[in-house]
């Protein structure tokens, strides 16, 4: 039992060094980093246009405040990249706060500028095995 969650963590850190490089921290380090380091995987991937990466941080438990699930924000977001509708648009997590409890998380705000409009969303993530996911994302009023 013990091998096997120790094997579990390892694959899972291993999976998510291999989609993000060195922004990953390493074993050892706190939640509140391991959120941290999701999120800015998230925005990296974001601002790439690179689906697959972007998907690997959401949970197949994943729900909307639509009730849409994980392949409803795949196929969304496969029809805003090409439709360009990042086209312009900065995505600033730096002020982003991250609180967690127990084994939920919410991180936010996570500002979208563009030209004409500023967006804002927190997402909340879960803790799965040893990696933090995405499981739901709100948009928040001005």
């Amino acid at each position: 039992m013990k091998k096997s969650v120790i094997m579990n963590s390892g694959i899972s850190a291993l999976a998510i060094f291999m989609l993000f490089g060195c922004q990953v921290p390493g074993p050892g380090h706190s939640d509140e980093e391991l959120v941290n380091a999701t999120m800015a995987g998230w925005k990296a991937a974001l601002l790439a246009r690179d689906l697959d990466k972007l998907m690997a941080v959401y949970s197949g438990n994943y729900v909307s405040t639509r009730g849409g699930g994980k392949d409803s924000v795949r196929e969304f977001m496969a029809d805003v990249f090409k439709k360009g509708w990042l086209d312009n648009i900065k995505v600033n997590i730096e002020g982003a706060k991250t609180v967690i409890k127990g084994s939920k998380a919410t991180f936010g705000p996570v500002k979208f500028v563009s030209d004409t409009s500023t967006r804002t969303m927190k997402f909340t993530l879960q803790k799965e095995i040893t990696t933090w996911l995405i499981v739901g994302s709100k948009r928040q009023e001005q």
